[in-house]
């Protein structure tokens, strides 16, 4: 047997407090860690921590980085001696609004990459460019995972990002998201399941997508968080309720893939407009 990667997906809300949702995150990671003793990551939604709506919300719980949340995290991660990304959180941001940041934590509690959502949800009736700054930067960082990209929810929308944090040689991507239900119908978990599987099948990679589940404000995340393989198959997938699901990623069987579909080989870049 090859490389493998043993991933852990928390499917939680992010409804409540600053103090609830650390306390409710901490609980599922002892809990996953306790159910897999070999386990190499946990995986948490976006906005886990806290959910904000406004500018005047965001700034009441935005810090800095490392801050009160990311060390908390980080004495986790090295307590139990397994990489963490937490979902995405608050991140103070100059100019008066916040950034929705994401960071990768090692299993020495070390911060070893941190992102900053792109794509921001300017789209079917919100506007989260009202108080969130865009970051202007992917997150491709060496870890011992192999080499791993960072995503957060509307990010799966633009395929250009995907494809190209696996041309820089990411072997797994990472999707935090607050992916909720949503008006008008149909609703849009057809799209999360589409997005989520078409990611890894295009660019025959490694999928681990936690969405939130639960109510929340005016809308209700759905989970069916995933795990889906360089061949589009989802090997764990999560219900409707807070859940934790497992998966092993062998890192043999993906390049076995990306040799026999062989569109890496196959490409055109030179003809392509990107």
């Amino acid at each position: 047997m090859g490389r493998l990667i043993r991933a852990a997906v928390v499917q939680r809300s992010g409804a409540g407090t600053t103090e609830q949702n650390l306390k409710g995150m901490t609980s599922l990671i002892e809990e996953a860690v306790e159910t897999c003793s070999k386990l190499d990551v946990i995986v948490f939604p976006e906005y886990c921590y806290y959910a904000p709506t406004t500018m005047e919300e965001s700034k009441k719980v935005a810090e800095a980085v490392p801050g009160p949340f990311t060390e908390a995290m980080s004495k986790l991660a090295k307590k139990y001696h397994v990489n963490l990304i937490p979902g995405s959180f608050v991140e103070k941001a100059e100019g008066g609004k916040v950034h929705n940041a994401c960071v990768f934590i090692d299993r020495d509690g070390r911060i070893v990459g941190k992102y900053r959502k792109i794509h921001l949800m300017d789209a079917i009736g919100y506007k989260e460019s009202n108080y969130v700054e865009a970051g202007r930067e992917m997150c491709v960082i060496d870890t011992d995972l192999g080499r791993v990209g960072l995503m957060v929810c509307y990010d799966l929308r633009f395929p250009e990002l995907a494809r190209s944090m696996v041309l820089k040689g990411a072997d797994v991507l990472f999707v935090p998201a607050e992916f909720p239900s949503g008006n008008p119908l149909p609703p849009r978990t057809d799209h999360w399941d589409l997005l989520v599987r078409s990611t890894a099948l295009y660019n025959l990679t490694y999928v681990v997508a936690a969405n939130q589940f639960g109510p929340l404000h005016n809308d209700n995340p759905f989970g069916r968080s995933s795990i889906v393989d360089p061949w589009g198959t989802v090997i764990a997938s999560a219900s409707g309720r807070q859940d934790i699901i497992y998966a092993t990623l062998d890192m043999d069987y993906q390049k076995q893939v990306r040799d026999r579909v062989a569109t890496w080989i196959n490409r055109k870049p030179e003809i392509y407009d990107l």
